[in-house]
């Protein structure tokens, strides 16, 4: 009855195919898979082989959407695998960093309930309409900071250096925010704009 597509003026690719073993969601479950050894490296101080894997996690997250475009075969599957390795690495990290380095337990609280919120949200939506939603700019920009936060918070522990990685924090958690509000609007215009095109196609 819709379309699969992803409401986002940034993010305008649709579903090329419904298969679920392309080479870029082998890449997005493999960024998943490399969470054990990433947080087992940190939390056994072996933590410079765990910078090379969270390097690779990076690269992949870049890669996996460059290789779904470049060889049409995005997916419905791939635009929810993506982001749900992102969150895994980064849920990963962030409870070993609360418990070990001090890391403010108000970030994952918030975290928490943004994507509780955000993955209920695509549930109602892909079970009515069949529409997968697609990530924000500031929400990939909130990525990225977290990342850079992230890295630093580690570099501080380890090395004893000051690289202000709280402040780099605070700039991710208002992107993420932002993040959230956006992706509450763009949902709640497309909940309309569903609802009324269904009641105008209702034979009268």
């Amino acid at each position: 009855m819709f379309e699969d597509e992803i409401k986002d003026k940034f993010v305008t690719q649709k579903s090329d195919t419904n298969r679920y073993f392309t080479a870029a969601n082998i890449i997005s479950m493999g960024r998943i898979v490399l969470t054990i050894p990433a947080v087992w490296l940190f939390a056994t101080d072996q933590w410079e082989c765990g910078l090379v894997i969270l390097g690779i996690c990076v690269i992949s997250d870049w890669l996996d959407g460059f290789v779904a475009r470049k060889s049409h075969e995005v997916s419905d599957f791939g635009k929810f695998i993506d982001p749900l390795a992102d969150k895994v690495v980064a849920a990963g990290m962030i409870v070993l960093m609360v418990i070990r380095m001090d890391f403010p337990l108000w970030f994952l609280v918030a975290l928490t309930v943004r994507d509780a919120s955000i993955f209920i949200t695509k549930r109602i939506f892909y079970n009515k309409y069949k529409i997968v939603n697609g990530a924000n700019i500031a929400g990939k920009l909130f990525i990225l900071f977290l990342t850079i936060a992230g890295v630093f918070w580690l570099l501080e522990f380890y090395l004893g250096v000051n690289l202000y990685a709280i402040y780099v924090l605070y700039f991710s958690t208002l992107l993420m925010l932002i993040s959230w509000v956006v992706y509450g609007v763009q949902s709640a215009k497309l909940f309309r704009s569903k609802k009324a095109k269904a009641g105008s196609e209702k034979p009268e």
